[in-house]
């Protein structure tokens, strides 16, 4: 089945991050395990986090992570639905896409693990 993108806009972008901003970091049930999902990306793929780092702020492209995989933990948790995480996801890569090449596959990377579609690392300390 054909599903087209949703359309974001620097306005979209800016109420998504609003919004997840402000219920993420609430409710610790998902603000850690948001929190490691967001910092696992970013040290998967430190050169891409500095670059993306270097045309915002320090932080920054964790910031966006956290905030995506708050949003797939909510939709796991029936508190939004997936469609919801959906577009968020679309929304990050949209933004970090065109800073740097290939920025916008951080967002899918996440994406991925948040939707259980990687192998987990079960080793001790990984």
């Amino acid at each position: 089945m054909f599903r087209r993108k949703p359309r974001i806009d620097d306005a979209i972008y800016g109420k998504l991050m609003t919004s997840f901003g402000r219920v993420v970091d609430l409710d610790p049930f998902v603000a850690r395990p948001a929190r490691a999902l967001a910092a696992r990306v970013v040290a998967e793929d430190a050169a891409l986090t500095a670059e993306l780092d270097q045309r915002q702020y320090a932080g920054a492209t964790e910031y966006h992570l956290r905030l995506l995989a708050g949003a797939w933990i909510m939709s796991h948790d029936g508190k939004l639905p997936v469609a919801t995480a959906e577009v968020f996801e679309e929304a990050v890569a949209w933004r970090f896409g065109p800073m740097v090449k290939g920025g916008g596959r951080i967002a899918h990377r996440l994406s991925e693990l948040a939707r259980g579609g990687a192998e987990r690392n079960t080793a001790a300390g990984g």
